[in-house]
């Protein structure tokens, strides 16, 4: 009798109805989350294409895609750490140095696919036993921290070439990776997207990611809930140090040179690239599709003022600004959530 009585609760139109609208809150909170960088992004679209010819080309969005291949995998990575409640500005001398890493093993003659493993595990290893013990365990600040360890990842990278860009001309392997692609798709969009959507997977369908939202939301409730909120920092600074050393591979194979200056300002534009997907300052929230559109959003900025003829100095300006206005947002939206 109790099956039945069960169904009969399952079909009743009340439950339908308290579904229907679980459904529709649902979905006017994701609209109202990236209705900010969606109408502005739609508005910058929808004025190139009628003003610049050959604007809405998958060819021009290949190319926007493409160079902002490296940035998307920084900003995944930096997502991680602005969900649990942190930054960490080590990632671009992460990736700088990562980049030497890639030259001094390829020019010793070690295989691309054993270089990849080699970089992106001693990032993990490397971001989790500095950042992550020094921020996780001693209680230190992640901006005093973070900042330390990129300045020493940048020096030890300018040291190992003093100073000069490393040439990776002549590797068939790494090229293909850098400039091919399968069909008109490049390689590098499809590993970062890829990575991007790996990374959504995890923050939205394992126990892991809901214990980083839980860290970053409440680290004492978090705590008191079970959760070991020291070893979800330590990995999540490790995943994220991981993600630029794989950032330092991509842009390697991408330019065939490693740059020991490579990441200097990559961390501005991936800040600002989260923040303007409603990664929130303060932790607790975030998706990786609202960096997917802050990163999109910065290429078609970036490709805009370029077919406008307006000088490339000006980007960063621009970066700045919309990431001061990103953390007002951010402030409001933290304010009224409290």
């Amino acid at each position: 009798m109790s099956g039945v009585a069960d169904e009969t609760r399952v079909g009743d139109p009340a439950d339908r109805g308290a579904l229907a609208r679980r459904a529709l809150d649902a979905a006017k909170r994701i609209a109202l989350q990236y209705a900010g960088v969606g109408v502005v992004l739609v508005a910058m679209i929808a004025y190139l294409s009628a003003t610049q010819k050959n604007f809405a080309t998958w060819n021009n969005f290949s190319i926007i895609l493409s160079q902002e291949a490296v940035l998307m995998v920084v900003a995944v990575g930096l997502t991680f750490v602005l969900i649990v409640g942190g930054l960490d500005l080590s990632m671009g001398g992460m990736l700088g140095l990562s980049g030497i890493a890639t030259w001094e093993l390829i020019s010793r003659g070690v295989a691309v696919p054993l270089t990849i493993v080699i970089v992106v595990a001693s990032g993990v290893v490397v971001g989790a036993l500095t950042n992550g013990l020094l921020i996780a365990k001693t209680g230190l600040s992640f901006l005093v921290v973070t900042l330390g360890t990129g300045g020493a990842f940048t020096a030890l990278a300018l040291v190992l070439t003093q100073g000069q860009t490393e040439s990776l001309l002549g590797n068939g392997s790494l090229a293909a990776i850098g400039s091919g692609g399968v069909g008109s798709v490049p390689w590098v969009v499809i590993i970062s997207v890829g990575l991007l959507a790996v990374s959504a997977l995890v923050l939205r369908y394992t126990g892991f990611g809901r214990m980083i939202y839980a860290t970053g939301g409440n680290q004492e409730a978090a705590r008191l809930a079970g959760i070991n909120v020291v070893l979800v920092r330590l990995l999540v600074y490790g995943i994220a140090a991981g993600v630029a050393a794989a950032a330092g591979f991509l842009e390697s194979a991408h330019l065939q040179a490693s740059d020991p200056n490579a990441g200097q300002l990559i961390i501005l534009s991936a800040t600002a690239a989260v923040l303007i997907g409603g990664t929130s300052f303060m932790g607790g929230s975030g998706t990786m599709l609202g960096t997917f559109l802050g990163v999109l959003f910065l290429g078609v900025l970036s490709n805009g003022l370029t077919r406008l003829d307006i000088s490339s100095y000006w980007n960063g300006f621009i970066t700045g600004v919309v990431l001061i206005f990103a953390l007002l947002v951010d402030r409001l939206r933290y304010r009224r959530r409290r």
